[in-house]
């Protein structure tokens, strides 16, 4: 960026968020979602089908992908009726968009024009997907929406723990966007002072990011008798699985503070997010259309914000609970309501035998957990699993509820494998700050999921 550009957004950033931050399509989105309250469950699912069939037909005159891929199955926008059509649409994987990305793209735009953004990579290979500053703006206009339920307003500040930053910088303060980005990846003891005293600076009040990282900042706030000084308004977890123990750990010491967590990815196929003491996610119906895939549990999106990319009926690699499409009283304009989201499908373990177990069943061995601050689980052989525990508490505490762990994990991988146990007080994140519960060493090549 020019010395032009920096002084310019120095310059506005003390100017009111809404003149600088965020433009015409942000409200436009914004305004749509609010109106979903005083609509009835028929009328919402009525403009949800006409968005399906804008998004659909979209594609298919204007994208060289899903013009080929509806021919190839018979398949027409014009047989989208109801609902029940859905079904002969196929689906699309994450092979298809790293195979056929530019072809994904609407005629209109230019791939290399585009702002190109990266998965993680979690699962294998990151995807780049196209977008343009409309497509981002209709989608923080969704997370604000979702956020106001513990307080949040656009424009308010907020403190991120989302992964690593240039230099290896403990944290950089952006006045512009309205945040305090903590490196996730520098965080130790030793600096645990620099970062509280950096964040009430800062005047900020909402936490937001990984579940680990917060989970970690807390368990060193306990550790050096920092409690006291820093109560948020509400604490934001995203983009990683959420866990009971990191839940309990988080609330225990901000217990004043909100906790709020929302699902969403990076291809915007489905957001939702709590809205009651159940942790079940409310998704909202006018962002995307979700279903599930009755075999796996996965979940499936249709994308109503990204007409520049489309994405429909995109499969993503998480597992969830089983779900339909109605509403829960009271709450009628949020559906579909999923108890719980489980994990990738792609963490895959084994038993001694070879069989496979997916993260869903092991991640539910680690429910209910209050003594660590971070759980993971490496398969050295098929036979050999190592469990290592992130915990400062006394030990004896701490083995009551590995104990139980292990009784769980037992009845998943059989008697015939054996569990090594380590606690330590801190497990090493990647090097964007993310948290991998699953580590999986068997064959001839680490796999990382």
């Amino acid at each position: 960026m020019n010395i032009t550009k920096i002084a310019a957004k120095q310059i506005l950033s003390y100017l009111p968020f809404r003149y600088v931050n965020v433009g015409r399509e942000f409200h436009l989105w914004l305004n749509k979602l609010e109106k979903m309250k005083s609509m009835e469950y028929e009328q919402i699912r009525e403009a949800q089908l006409q968005s399906l069939k804008d998004m659909i037909t979209l594609a298919y005159e204007h994208t060289k992908f899903y013009r080929q891929l509806y021919d190839a199955h018979g398949f027409h926008p014009d047989i989208l009726q109801d609902f029940s059509d859905m079904e002969r649409i196929p689906v699309i994987h994450k092979e298809d968009v790293r195979t056929h990305g530019h072809d994904m793209v609407v005629s209109k735009y230019t791939p290399e024009k585009l702002k190109k953004l990266g998965t993680s990579g979690t699962t294998g290979t990151s995807l780049t997907l196209y977008s343009n500053r409309a497509v981002e703006e209709r989608e923080w206009a969704a997370i604000c929406y979702l956020w106001a339920n513990v307080g949040y307003k656009p424009g308010d500040g907020r403190v991120e723990f989302r992964g690593a930053l240039p230099s290896n910088k403990l944290f950089i303060l952006d006045r512009y966007s309205r945040t305090l980005k903590i490196n996730t990846t520098a965080i130790t003891e030793s600096n645990i002072r620099d970062i509280v005293n950096a964040i009430l600076a800062s005047g900020y009040e909402f936490l937001y990011g990984f579940p680990s990282a917060l989970a970690l900042f807390t368990k060193f706030l306990v550790d050096h008798q920092l409690t006291e000084l820093y109560q948020p308004k509400a604490i934001l977890l995203a983009c990683e699985m959420v866990h009971d123990y990191q839940v309990y750990l988080i609330s225990s010491v901000f217990s004043s503070s909100r906790i709020f967590a929302h699902y969403g990815q990076t291809e915007k196929v489905a957001l939702g997010g709590w809205l009651d003491d159940s942790h079940s996610y409310y998704f909202l119906p006018l962002y995307s259309y979700v279903e599930q895939n009755q075999e796996t549990s996965a979940i499936i999106g249709t994308s109503f914000l990204n007409d520049v990319m489309p994405m429909i009926r995109y499969e993503l690699t998480d597992a969830a609970a089983r779900f339909d499409q109605q509403p829960q009283k009271g709450k009628e304009h949020l559906f579909p309501v999923i108890r719980s989201i489980d994990g990738r499908m792609g963490e895959i373990m084994y038993k001694p035998n070879g069989d496979m177990l997916p993260s869903p069943l092991i991640a539910i061995a680690l429910r209910g957990t209050k003594t660590f601050s971070a759980c993971k689980l490496i398969q050295h052989r098929y036979d050999l699993i190592e469990i290592m525990v992130e915990s400062t508490q006394q030990e004896e505490v701490v083995q009551e509820e590995i104990k139980m762990v292990v009784e769980k994990l037992e009845k998943l991988f059989t008697i015939g494998m054996s569990f090594n146990i380590t606690i330590v007080p801190h497990i090493t994140r990647t090097e964007t700050g993310k948290f991998k519960n699953v580590e999986v060493l068997v064959g001839k090549e680490p796999l990382i999921v």
